[in-house]
């Protein structure tokens, strides 16, 4: 083994993959009971649609934020994956889902959904930009 190839593998990694994947399951654990009440609204679908975007950007500035808060690098990264890692996990969700009870899977990416995703990786990585600031601030 070269003294380059045993360098690069004692150094860490710059992503925090357990914290990364914890924080984009616990958002999506928070939305979710965020979404239950909602559902029993009169109107649901038009109450979900309105709020659910705006609460995943929310739900991922916190928990970009925790996921990247521990790094010594790449911030907005961890923090962007975090939202990476629950839109994959709403998507496997939703795939079995769809696979389970035969509906149509592309019902389920309504335009304030993809939003919402789109929106989570935002937050997400808003959220490691703070934690960059933060550390930046205390240096």
């Amino acid at each position: 083994m070269s003294v380059q190839a045993s360098a690069s593998s004692a150094r860490p990694s710059a992503i925090r993959w357990v914290r990364v994947l914890l924080a984009g399951f616990l958002a999506e654990v928070a939305l979710i009971l965020v979404a239950v009440p909602l559902y029993f609204m009169p109107n649901p679908q038009t109450t979900l649609n309105l709020a659910i975007p705006p609460a995943s950007f929310l739900a991922f500035i916190a928990f970009g934020y925790w996921a990247a808060r521990g790094a010594r690098k790449a911030w907005v990264l961890n923090g962007f994956l975090a939202g990476l890692a629950a839109v994959l996990l709403y998507i496997g969700l939703a795939v079995g889902a769809t696979a389970a009870t035969h509906r149509d899977l592309w019902a389920s990416f309504t335009p304030a959904y993809l939003l919402a995703h789109a929106l989570k990786m935002a937050g997400g990585a808003l959220g490691g930009l703070l934690a960059a600031r933060r550390r930046a601030a205390a240096a």
